[in-house]
């Protein structure tokens, strides 16, 4: 019968399992995917009995209802064991070897394959996708860094996090998850975060590509409901815990759904969840959503514990190198002590060469550090701002339309040229404002900082249509001249675009300075390909590069613009030595102003 099953949802069977479902709607589904489907069983208590029904659909295609279709079922002898049998014949929509990939993944996940599957375990008979089925089965549990167990259970919760040893690193007890309880069915929710580099699988057996690959087909956070897996959650694109979202926002010490697996295991007797009708996961009631939040604060407390550990780890380190300094510094002088007199003076000038030198590097870097420091504060603040400025822009133009027609409906076509100017000035210089307001949050997105493949040009072009509405405020016309060759790069995207950023920037404050004096203002940008290199130029037509030298421009605070930073060309330069390419400037280039050229290290 079709959504009615007598089976008790509370009352294991003889295997240990409690019934999935109410029976019905997901089986006939699947029956009716061929044109035809033949079910056979064995029932226990009838040994050497076998029942057969063959169901041919289109029968019911030619009757007018379903009641004018009748079914006979064979009785027949067999030697086979009791069980049941459902062959579907005649599929219907021809599936691609990714739908049937998809198809044997979830065959393969259908019952908990990491834990101890209850009652039975899927078996997947095809030979064209043993190395899917081997992979499933593959544990590398092993090479996990980091094991998340949390448990909710009658409300009460605790957690822990242990290493690859098994070991406890920390620990989380009744209410350290949360101050609000959680309205949930009992569950478990483990987690293995593996980190995917060299460096971790330097010694190990264990490769970082197969790890990968087993991730690849086994990754993501599934759901486990009385020993079978729902579905759609932990399938490919369906973080349904927002990790990936939670990762690109704050991207220090947490896993993806790329490099870790999860599974939530629960036995939902209470009836608090209620899976949808098509049976393609829960309906979303408070119960749900309590489960979901219960796993966003597990994991959200071990990203924190990380990085409070992180942060003892490097306050240690800082302490003790310091110490380590101090006691090298005593062993040398003691040594040279002790040392003959020739050697002594001899050695003792190379040890205050090396002091000097070393002293001059860590000053180097120190200020360095400070630099990048102060730009990080610049960069947050502007953050900040810019959330707050984008708002009252959009206002600002909407108010200046919203006035316009005010002004034609009273004065009709009287609306001179004298009102209209200004009109148009204000909602330029709104436009102006939320480009402002746009760039920084533009250039702040964490995404960015991934390292990856970069698609050079792209990148150009998405720089210069966020500038677009400045520079056409400021009348500057950009020009781009991009080769074809389709120039990538291994690198961030974020590094890239701040060396536009601050060469573009860098060409507007040289048009600003000259305070309306060049009337035709042009920025060309090209890219090409030389080799393995790709060259990167930005030419205007300003005064150029005057009243400083082409090797004091790259250093940080040296500026020839009134209230400039001078950090724009610092940046440019180490952003361009970071990526494996460095950075040039002629004085006077081909359109009569500064040339800036960034060369890169290419792909092919």
């Amino acid at each position: 019968m079709i959504g009615k099953s007598s089976k008790s949802s509370s009352q294991r069977t003889s295997l240990g399992r409690l019934p999935v479902g109410d029976k019905g709607l997901g089986r006939l589904a699947a029956l009716r995917m061929g044109r035809s489907a033949r079910l056979t069983t064995r029932p226990q208590s009838e040994p050497g009995k076998e029942y057969s029904l063959t169901i041919d659909w289109t029968v019911f295609d030619g009757a007018s209802a379903v009641e004018d279709v009748w079914f006979d079922i064979d009785e027949g002898k067999t030697n086979k064991a009791p069980g049941s049998e459902i062959e579907i014949n005649a599929l219907g929509p021809r599936l691609a070897r990714r739908d049937i990939q998809r198809l044997a993944r979830s065959l393969l996940l259908l019952a908990d394959p990491f834990g101890s599957p209850l009652g039975f375990k899927p078996r997947l008979i095809a030979p064209a996708f043993e190395d899917l089925e081997r992979r499933v089965q593959d544990s590398y549990f092993d090479q996990a860094e980091y094991h998340l167990v949390a448990e909710l259970t009658d409300g009460r919760t605790r957690a822990r996090v242990l290493d690859w040893k098994d070991e406890v690193l920390w620990a989380a007890e009744d209410g350290d998850l949360s101050d609000e309880s959680y309205k949930a069915p009992s569950l478990k929710f483990d987690l293995w975060a593996f980190l995917l580099d060299g460096k971790s699988f330097s010694s190990r057996s264990t490769t970082v590509g197969e790890v990968r690959d087993w991730l690849g087909v086994v990754g993501g956070v599934h759901l486990y409901d009385r020993g079978l897996r729902v579905q759609p959650y932990g399938d490919p694109g369906h973080d349904w815990l927002e990790m990936n979202l939670r990762r690109s926002q704050n991207p220090e010490l947490r896993p993806s759904t790329n490099n870790s697996l999860g599974v939530v295991t629960l036995v939902d007797g209470s009836g608090m969840l209620v899976q949808k009708t098509d049976r393609s996961g829960f309906v979303e009631n408070e119960a749900f959503d309590q489960l979901r939040r219960f796993c966003m604060d597990a994991l959200e407390w071990m990203a924190k514990s990380r990085i409070r550990a992180r942060e003892r780890t490097r306050q240690h380190e800082r302490t003790t190198s310091v110490r380590s300094v101090t006691r090298a510094q005593e062993n040398l002088q003691k040594a040279l002590k002790e040392a003959p007199k020739r050697t002594k003076e001899s050695v003792g000038k190379a040890v205050r060469r090396l002091e000097r030198a070393r002293e001059r590097e860590a000053k180097s870097l120190r200020d360095e550090l400070q630099l990048y420091r102060t730009l990080a504060t610049v960069g947050t603040s502007t953050a900040v701002f810019a959330h707050q400025s984008a708002k009252p822009s959009s206002q600002i133009a909407r108010l200046a339309q919203t006035l316009r027609s005010r002004l034609q409906t009273s004065l009709g076509e009287d609306l001179s040229t004298d009102l209209e100017r200004p009109l148009e000035l204000i909602r330029q210089s709104a436009r102006s404002l939320e480009t402002f307001a746009q760039l920084p949050l533009y250039l702040l997105n964490r995404d960015k900082r991934r390292s990856g493949l970069v698609d050079v040009n792209s990148t150009v072009r998405e720089v210069c249509s966020v500038f677009e509405p400045f520079l056409t405020a400021r009348r500057i016309d950009i020009e781009l001249q991009l080769t074809d060759a389709n120039p990538r790069m291994r690198g961030t995207v974020a590094a890239l675009e701040g060396i536009l950023t601050n060469l573009m920037t860098n060409s507007v404050s040289a048009f600003v300075s000259l305070d309306g004096t060049v009337r035709n203002r042009h920025i060309l940008i090209s890219t090409e390909i030389s080799g393995d290199r790709i060259l990167l130029r930005v030419l205007d037509n300003g005064p150029g590069v005057t009243n400083i030298s082409v090797d004091d421009i790259w250093l940080p605070g040296q500026t020839t613009v009134p209230g400039g930073t001078g950090l724009g060309l610092t940046i440019v330069r180490d952003s361009a030595l970071d990526l494996g390419g460095k950075a040039s400037v002629i004085a006077a280039g081909e359109l009569g102003g500064a040339e800036f050229i960034v060369e890169l290290p290419g792909l092919e």
